[in-house]
């Protein structure tokens, strides 16, 4: 009995705990009406403060603000992954401009597309660098059971074998970690680049003193 009641405490305090986050989301973040996602506002003077000033590139390849790049993952990080996210830009009425909507909107979802290949390439190289490590740790751990077995009371061949020996376990807790551990911050950052690219864009222009800047 005391163990269901433990329990049922556990699972109480966890409903207080989601619910006070949820209360929290919802004084800070607006809500889409339609789709449930949590809106992160934005207000702008212009267009072109979506990205650096000191990239010359063409829009559609130019960098984000890094300072609007960092408040953006801070939002996304603050909101659950089980929450979609809408992007909502606020600028002067005077200087709408569909174009200029739809450029910018290419330009973010090109800047979060280059930063997700380049996780992906990481990833990649972590996954083909730990198969090499698992082949080198069999490949000595091969060559010390083969020792092993030669060697006999041979003291010079016995400490051979015992260096293939601890090389082959030290490159396979390599693998181990590199896979246990060492890929999750690539993980981290697909996850996090996929959820900008599923998010909804879009513009508004009327004044609204709550808007984030």
């Amino acid at each position: 009995m005391e163990n269901v009641l433990q329990g049922f405490g556990s699972r109480l305090k966890l409903k207080n705990v989601n619910q006070k986050k949820i209360d929290y989301l919802n004084s800070i973040y607006e809500k889409n009406p339609t789709t449930g996602n949590y809106v992160i506002q934005v207000a702008l003077d212009k267009y072109t403060d979506v990205f650096n000033d000191w990239d010359n590139s063409p829009f559609k390849k130019r960098d984000m603000d890094p300072d609007l790049a960092l408040f953006l993952e801070n939002c996304l990080d603050e909101i659950p992954q089980t929450h979609g996210v809408d992007i909502c830009f606020y600028l002067p009425k005077e200087i709408k401009d569909a174009k200029r909507e739809e450029v910018i909107m290419s330009g973010i979802k090109t800047y979060y597309s280059f930063y997700l290949n380049q996780a992906k390439r990481s990833l990649k190289g972590k996954y083909q660098k730990m198969f090499e490590y698992i082949f080198t740790s069999f490949s000595l751990l091969a060559v010390s059971v083969f020792l092993a077995s030669i060697s006999g009371k041979n003291i010079i061949l016995g400490t051979v074998q015992q260096g293939f020996n601890v090389g082959g376990w030290v490159f396979l807790w390599e693998a181990i970690s590199m896979f246990c551990f060492r890929r999750r911050g690539e993980l981290s950052e697909m996850e996090k680049y996929e959820r900008f690219l599923q998010s909804s864009i879009y513009f508004k222009y009327n004044t609204d003193s709550n808007v984030a800047v």
